[in-house]
């Protein structure tokens, strides 16, 4: 528990002030309004970065300055622990499986199902394989696949590459590490998300030695998610925050950066 606590340690940044969302002070001395601690992929960057998931959530800041918010860059595994713990109040940009939704609070629409009409964004997953290989993918199913499917450790892409006919190894903290393992021939391939793949691309040597099959693999959707103890002490406030993010995700601004970061027009999908 002691790990934990000091994992989750408030790194004092004020997301607030970094929208320009900061509450204002009340003549009366009226109280703060709820305080929402928001865990996400250390990967993304610092929260005042330029991720697209971060612009969003600094625009639902800026749009409700009656509440305070704290947004904390943690390994992807420790969010969704801490979350499940509730000792983080919500996830950014969490995909939705039935596990996660043990512990997690998505936002449903009338049939049960996650709902996504108030997902942040969607994303696809893009396959990579050495240079020459044969490995391929319709879509949906993995062709000619020889040796298991890396993803980073905890990530929902394990449960695309197993609907796919894959054995999966989510044993690498990093991309980096996982690219090594595909190069050295102890994968048969690896799944990245888009905005990922585009960075990637990016990045001189990032990608020597591999390449990305053709199709992406179908998108699906990411949400904020709230922890269960959030939830049930906030339910009217979690409403709200999916229906502010909703809103902002389909502002030009941010469908704009989304698809600029995305590097596709899978953006009927936007965040």
């Amino acid at each position: 528990m002691r790990v934990a606590l000091r994992l989750f340690a408030v790194l004092a940044f004020g997301l607030a002030a970094a929208a320009g969302a900061t509450a204002p002070a009340t003549s009366g001395g009226a109280m703060p309004g709820p305080l929402v601690r928001v865990c996400y992929n250390d990967q993304l960057g610092p929260p005042d970065g330029g991720h697209f998931s971060l612009q969003l959530m600094r625009a639902v800041v800026a749009a409700e300055p009656a509440l305070r918010f704290e947004l904390q860059p943690l390994p992807w595994v420790r969010c969704l622990i801490l979350a499940s713990r509730g000792d983080a109040d919500a996830i950014l940009g969490a995909s939705f499986t039935p596990e996660r939704a043990l512990d997690l609070v998505y936002p449903r629409d009338a049939q049960g199902r996650a709902d996504e009409s108030r997902r942040l964004f969607a994303q696809g997953y893009r396959l990579l394989r050495r240079q020459g290989d044969a490995l391929d993918t319709d879509g949906q199913r993995f062709i000619h696949l020889v040796g298991p499917i890396g993803v980073e450790r905890g990530h929902s892409a394990a449960s695309i590459a197993r609907a796919g006919g894959a054995d999966t190894d989510d044993n690498h903290p990093d991309v980096t590490a996982m690219l090594a393992k595909l190069r050295n021939g102890r994968l048969g391939g690896a799944l990245v998300a888009e905005p990922q793949y585009a960075s990637l691309r990016g990045r001189p040597g990032a990608l020597d030695g591999l390449e990305a099959t053709p199709t992406v693999l179908q998108p699906r959707g990411y949400y904020l998610v709230f922890s269960a103890a959030f939830a049930q002490r906030e339910p009217i406030l979690v409403e709200q925050l999916w229906n502010e993010a909703a809103r902002q995700r389909d502002t030009p601004r941010i469908r704009e950066e989304t698809a600029l970061q995305q590097g596709s027009s899978t953006l009927g999908d936007p965040p």
